[in-house]
């Protein structure tokens, strides 16, 4: 063989050894780090998932909006003074006030849910959606007047200041007989509480008393309040039919910042930890 060849040949030999080498040692490299690129696939695969998520949830939220919005909801924000303040659940002494408020041993109480045949939390919510609200300032004279379930129940039915059929009252002592029911029939008292807090009623924010349900390993919201309603405004009564039972499972509920949650023998203020004895660990969570 000329020497001129056999340089020729030493050099594509010298050449595929190290294409050969380079080839080996990237496959080498990869096998010992194939993480990288399975996190960096699992990055972007969780940057999609919260964008998907976060897109969902302002569907969700604009989907409330509107049935508040349809419900005129914000009215019931409109007509309150905000006695129902952030500082009225501000220590114990003051949270543990107004757990006297539920009394699921009232006899008016379990009457009222035997009675009526509301022997489901389903059946309990049916009948609260249908109770009517009514500004404290019209049924009462004051911007702010809390009532026992007793009271909700037998009184103002007849009540002479009451501008619609049955029962009425605002929101708080509707959430507080919501609760006494549930209790009433059953429901774990770690299970049901009335929650206090400011809320977005389609724009309109302001203080407000709902019920929080504890139900496989989740709370979600009961709104009895999103039944008929007084318009103050206009002097006529706004029918409702209200959230569905199980609306708030599937849909965020419109809070703002939670104030304090209760029933007749738990209380807790996430704001400061203000809390009772013995609470249950998942009151420490909101939704």
């Amino acid at each position: 063989m000329k020497p001129g060849y056999r340089s020729i040949i030493v050099i594509i030999v010298g050449v595929l050894v190290i294409v050969i080498a380079t080839v080996y040692v990237l496959l080498y490299w990869e096998n010992l780090n194939p993480v990288d690129k399975d996190e960096d696939e699992d990055e972007d695969e969780n940057s999609d998932f919260v964008v998907l998520n976060q897109q969902r949830i302002q569907l969700l939220r604009n989907e409330v909006s509107q049935e508040l919005k349809s419900f005129k909801m914000k009215k019931i924000l409109q007509r309150r003074d905000l006695v129902l303040r952030k500082e009225n659940f501000s220590n114990e002494s003051q949270i543990s006030y107004y757990q006297k408020y539920v009394t699921p041993n009232n006899l008016t109480v379990k009457t009222y849910q035997t009675s009526n045949g509301l022997t489901t939390a389903e059946k309990i919510y049916a009948a609260a959606v249908k109770w009517t609200w009514v500004s404290d300032q019209t049924l009462h004279g004051k911007s702010e007047w809390w009532l026992y379930p007793s009271q909700f129940i037998q009184d103002t039915p007849t009540d002479p200041d009451n501008p619609a059929n049955g029962m009425a009252s605002d929101c708080e002592s509707q959430a507080c007989t919501l609760v006494s029911i549930l209790e009433a029939l059953g429901t774990q008292k770690s299970n049901v509480r009335v929650v206090v807090g400011e809320v977005n009623f389609s724009g309109e924010i302001g203080g407000h008393a709902w019920v929080q349900l504890y139900e496989n390993g989740n709370w979600f919201e009961l709104e009895a309040t999103s039944g008929p309603f007084w318009d103050d405004d206009d002097q006529k009564l706004v029918n409702n039919i209200g959230f569905s039972f199980s609306y708030f499972k599937t849909h965020p509920y419109p809070v703002v910042e939670y104030w304090a949650f209760f029933n007749d023998q738990y209380y807790y203020n996430p704001n400061n930890n203000k809390k009772s004895n013995n609470l249950p660990v998942w009151w420490f969570e909101t939704d």
